[in-house]
């Protein structure tokens, strides 16, 4: 029970994962349905200690999994991610996205890179030559 005034502590789900497919995302999503209630603030905690072998499908299915969860209004944080897997998150430019738990220990380090917008293309040309300008009134 809360107070009068002070925040609702948000709900947590342990989500514990040995292995992640893109394929799975729906079928998690189902299984977790009853604890996700929309409106009500949820952070789904993936804990990772026990994933072998992370590659691309599994940050892919982690980012499907975020983004499905960011829908109903829920968060997707990751416990104890092995540093292989924080590489791929970060190499996918997805560590915003996938954030580490505070507990977790490890962190995601560096930032995107900003770019500036490119105005437009942009010619050079040769200086005249002056040979060639000597040679023009010959037409």
């Amino acid at each position: 029970m809360t107070q009068p005034g002070m925040p609702a502590q948000p709900k947590t789900i342990v989500l514990a994962v040995d292995s992640l497919a893109p394929d799975d995302v729906p079928e998690l999503i189902e299984r977790m349905g009853p604890g996700m209630v929309r409106g009500k603030a949820t952070i789904i905690l993936c804990d990772l200690a026990r994933l072998a072998d992370p590659d691309m499908a599994t940050v892919d299915a982690l980012a499907r999994l975020a983004l499905r969860a960011r829908r109903m209004g829920c968060a997707v944080n990751l416990r104890d991610p092995s540093t292989e897997l924080l590489e791929l998150v970060g190499l996918a430019g997805l560590g915003e996205v996938l954030p580490c738990a505070a507990d977790s220990g490890l962190e995601v380090i560096g930032q995107a890179e900003e770019r500036e917008e490119s105005l437009g293309v942009e010619e050079e040309r040769d200086a005249p030559d002056p040979a060639v300008a000597q040679l023009e009134h010959l037409d």
